[in-house]
């Protein structure tokens, strides 16, 4: 897969792979975290994490205008690995989104966030910039 269609990012992150997990996995603890900004909310996060199981985010910011990506799980290896589809709603293109976690120490956890199937790198690299604020939340979520 060439790198204009491939996204990777790798964090280290304060707190153990299940919290990590969880933070990915919980509907309510997403909807502390997950969107690129302060300047936004998530009102509705589904989550049912389970392979052939669906999610969908609603991220909204102070104008009213949301934002809202949905999908399918394939992969659900607890405290590991999740693989979905990612789709927005506004959109007909369908990627997909690898989540590996992995421990470094009991309080410490490499994440890596791999987003493929971008068919241009303008689209990929507005995704490095959605995904850089989220994960930039999630670690203050998991202080």
């Amino acid at each position: 897969m060439s790198s204009a269609s491939t996204l990777v990012i790798t964090r280290v992150l304060p707190a153990s792979p299940a919290r990590v997990f969880a933070a990915w996995t919980d509907a309510d603890i997403m909807k502390q975290w997950f969107c690129p900004s302060a300047e936004m909310t998530v009102p509705v996060a589904e989550v049912d994490a389970r392979p052939g199981g669906e999610y969908q985010i609603v991220m909204e910011n102070k104008e009213g205008e949301t934002h809202s990506p949905s999908g399918t799980y394939e992969t659900v290896i607890e405290n590991e690995k999740l693989v979905f589809s990612w789709k927005w709603s506004t959109s007909e293109l369908v990627t997909r989104v690898t989540i590996d976690l992995r421990e470094l120490d009991d309080n410490l956890t490499e994440l890596t966030l791999t987003h493929e199937g971008f068919p241009e790198e303008s689209i990929r690299d507005q995704h490095n910039q959605g995904w850089d604020g989220c994960l930039n939340r999630l670690e203050l979520h998991l202080h």
